[in-house]
């Protein structure tokens, strides 16, 4: 026993000394270490995939099935130095990734769009590393039939071969440009003429926060068809510091509704073949009890049946609660509301309990009247729980959206808790909010027993007007900005969302799904295995505390929850490494 508690206390000595020495903690990486490959092979995207995703950030790929082609991004291993021309396309000259990794990716400009990295939110990008391919780099050495050789033959030729790398804002807009030679034969001794055949660090911060980067490729070899020099270069480890995901007291990621098994157990779009009903779902509701609009809503949109069921990621396949005018509000109407029951109850296990879907998205734009690019458009809605189908409790909720945001306003989700309708379910992206039943088991009718969490059957969304004549119940809540002391808020809060809303107006309810028990709170990225990637999580939270920048809930391991992410929660890490959820398999 003493030696397991020797060991075990080894392991955090380990962990704490490899967090201290990485200097990217808060950050996304994308070291493409994300991917099996077999040995000495490539992904070009001939699956039609469209690319795809590392740390966060997605790298783009356009593959012509008609041509067997393909530019943008591809992935490799290739070890071998010395090949030449296309048969070293996918080769890295360095002979391996960034520092001796197996995976790098490969750029190719070709004719239908230039190599393009999204990252899931605005942020720094700290930078890369860049270097040459075989192809490009013995075409400049030796020259071929389409490119000449770098210098000339004297060797005095001023040549160059520089990569751009463009930064664009949310909006698409240029934030800047960083310019860096992969090869340069303008130096007045030759013998300072090089061409890259390292691994280089490219600094991109002076690009600023940015959402995409742009590479493009020019050259001193030009002729009638442009640029001779092959048009490919080789980039690894790139480190963003995201800004906006984290950066709200309630930034909690949703949950996802479909996930694609061959992609590590990542958010799907519901549209992708791959995509599958996330099995971390062990119900869905199955009957409504009782539904009732606001007035005014167009008869489309009232099928409550559509709320039955699993999510379908479909903005339309929705029943709408209706918003209430101001006018109906000064006479004292009620929300419209909606009462489901489970035939498998919902239970207070470890980690969330339940997800609600609606069918809010994230702008894409600015606007004046008042949509802010990256924010999400919601139509908020309380959720309260029931046992008996009579007596229900209402999760305490905070909204700190400091004012009326309009017809079309936007608002962070981060600045809500406890709300059904803060996470995107619409275009591609199907996510819930979910709730834990811890939140509520303090209140009188549950310790009464007039409630019982572990046998919650009817969940009722009601819709919350967006009007700011409706309040959170946010003194029931710790305040984020009471660290270390920890204290409740000492007001509640109105609650803001767009409004008002017309034809589907109110909440728009798509599902609400029962989640297994997490037996593993590590699993923070909730894929079922407690992996890399919830290893990055917990070192870009370390140290940080709730209300801070990096704060991230599902970090916060250790019972009994203390609001900061340190050593305890470590331990816990430590302790349940590359453990699996049963539903994995």
């Amino acid at each position: 026993m003493a030696s397991g508690r020797l060991m075990k206390f080894w392991n955090t000595v380990c962990l704490i000394v490899i967090l201290a020495i990485v200097s990217t903690a808060n950050a996304d990486i994308a070291t493409l270490e994300d991917f099996d490959l077999p040995a000495e092979s490539y992904w070009n995207g001939s699956d039609g995939s469209g690319g795809f995703t590392s740390g966060g950030a997605h790298f783009g790929n356009n593959y012509n099935t008609e041509w067997d082609s393909w530019d943008g991004f591809s992935y490799s291993n290739i070890t071998d130095t010395t090949a030449t021309a296309l048969a070293g396309q996918y080769n890295v000259i360095a002979g391996s990734g960034h520092g001796g990794s197996a995976n790098y990716a490969v750029a190719y400009i070709g004719w239908v769009s230039p190599p393009i990295v999204t990252l899931s939110a605005p942020g720094i990008v700290d930078g890369l590393s860049a270097t040459n391919t075989n192809y490009a780099y013995y075409s400049m050495l030796h020259g071929d039939a389409f490119s000449k050789k770098f210098g000339g033959e004297s060797g005095s030729d001023p040549d160059w071969f520089m990569l751009t790398i463009t930064g664009k804002d949310v909006d698409g807009e240029v934030t800047g440009t960083v310019e860096f030679y992969l090869a340069d034969y303008r130096f007045a001794d030759n013998a300072d003429d090089y061409i890259l055949d390292t691994w280089q660090h490219v600094d991109l911060t002076s690009l600023g926060e940015v959402m995409s980067l742009e590479f493009t490729l020019s050259s001193s070899d030009v002729g009638q068809w442009g640029m001779n020099t092959p048009a490919y270069f080789a980039i690894d480890t790139l480190v963003a510091q995201s800004l906006s995901v984290y950066d709200r007291p309630y930034a909690e990621a949703g949950v996802n509704g479909y996930i694609n098994p061959d992609n590590y157990w990542q958010h799907a779009d519901p549209q992708d073949p791959n995509a599958v009903i996330n099995p971390i779902f062990r119900g869905w509701a199955t009957e409504v009890v009782s539904y009732q609009s606001a007035p005014g809503l167009d008869p489309q949109w009232t099928d409550s049946t559509r709320a039955l069921g699993p999510a379908t990621g479909d903005n339309l396949d929705i029943v709408s609660l209706g918003d209430l005018t101001q006018e109906q509000i000064g006479q004292g109407m009620a929300p419209g509301q909606i009462t489901l029951y489970f035939d498998e109850p919902i239970r207070r296990g470890n980690g969330y309990d339940f997800v609600v879907f609606e069918n809010c998205f994230v702008s894409n734009a600015n606007w004046s009247n008042g949509s802010i690019a990256g924010q999400i458009l919601a139509e908020l809605g309380y959720v309260e729980v029931s046992s008996n189908g009579n007596d229900f409790v209402r999760f305490p909720a905070v909204s700190l959206t400091p004012e009326a945001v309009g017809v079309f306003g936007t608002i962070e989700h981060g600045n809500i808790y406890n709300l059904a309708g803060k996470h995107p379910n619409a275009y591609g992206i199907c996510t819930g909010t979910p709730f834990d039943l811890q939140e509520i088991t303090e209140d009188p009718k549950v310790v009464s027993g007039l409630v019982d969490v572990n046998d919650i059957r009817y969940v009722r969304i009601v819709d919350i007007p967006g009007s700011g004549d409706f309040n959170d119940e946010a003194m029931l809540n710790i305040a984020p900005d009471t660290w270390p002391a920890w204290d409740f808020y000492q007001n509640n809060h109105p609650i803001y969302d767009a409004w008002i809303t017309f034809g589907s107006g109110g909440l728009d309810l798509e599902a609400v799904g029962v989640l297994r028990e997490q037996n593993y709170s590590a699993d923070i990225d909730l894929n079922g295995i407690v992996d890399v990637s919830d290893f990055e999580l917990l070192i870009s939270a370390l140290d940080s505390h709730f209300g801070g920048p990096e704060w991230i809930t599902r970090c916060d391991l250790a019972e009994p929850k203390d609001l900061v992410i340190d050593i305890s929660d470590v331990a816990v890490f430590l302790d349940q490494w590359h453990k699996t959820e049963q539903w994995r398999y």
